[in-house]
């Protein structure tokens, strides 16, 4: 599938964010981990970064996994999607698979994941593709996501994937 984007986000302080038009979104959490530079280098694949970097982020935050209204997270591949939900804390490791399916991640279920459909629906369009996570957690914050919108969205999750598997990022946004 061809695929091409952009993408850009303006970050400011709060006495600008709060002249703003729309709901604001703030990051009150963040976290990064290189592991490695190649998965040969890895002692195991099934142990990403993102479990380092989301412990980061949900402390720095003050919130635990089962405190966000949604996640979005970065699904270059089915796998990394399974390994950040059992890394990140949403659930145990090794049942990655089982909540999926006990769980409805539409944006009208009771785990939103990935509202906008995510990359494995509209494509990874290279470097623009981490930021369509964010981009569709900002727009969920500020209530502009139109019919996809959720009823309640005070915070949201976000993982970026880098390297194969080797760097991940973790965000916490939080809406004003």
């Amino acid at each position: 599938m061809p695929v091409a984007g952009g993408a850009a986000m303006i970050i400011t302080n709060k006495e600008v964010a709060a002249r703003a038009r729309k709901r604001p979104a703030f990051i009150t959490g963040f976290g990064e981990h290189l592991a490695f530079k190649s998965p040969s280098y890895a002692e195991d694949m099934l142990h990403t970064p993102i479990g380092p970097a989301s412990q980061r982020a949900f402390a720095m935050a003050g919130l635990k996994p089962k405190d966000v209204d949604a996640a979005q997270i970065y699904d270059c591949y089915t796998i990394t999607t399974l390994l950040t939900l059992e890394d990140a804390g949403f659930c145990a490791k090794g049942e990655g698979m089982a909540f999926v399916r006990e769980h409805d991640l539409t944006w009208r279920g009771d785990f939103p994941m990935n509202t906008h459909g995510g990359q494995l629906s509209f494509g990874q369009s290279a470097s623009a593709g981490g930021m369509s996570q964010v981009i569709e957690a900002v727009t969920q914050i500020a209530g502009t996501a139109g019919e996809r919108q959720l009823g309640r969205c005070d915070s949201v999750y976000v993982s970026g994937t880098g390297g194969v598997m080797s760097e991940q990022g973790a965000l916490i946004l939080q809406g004003a």
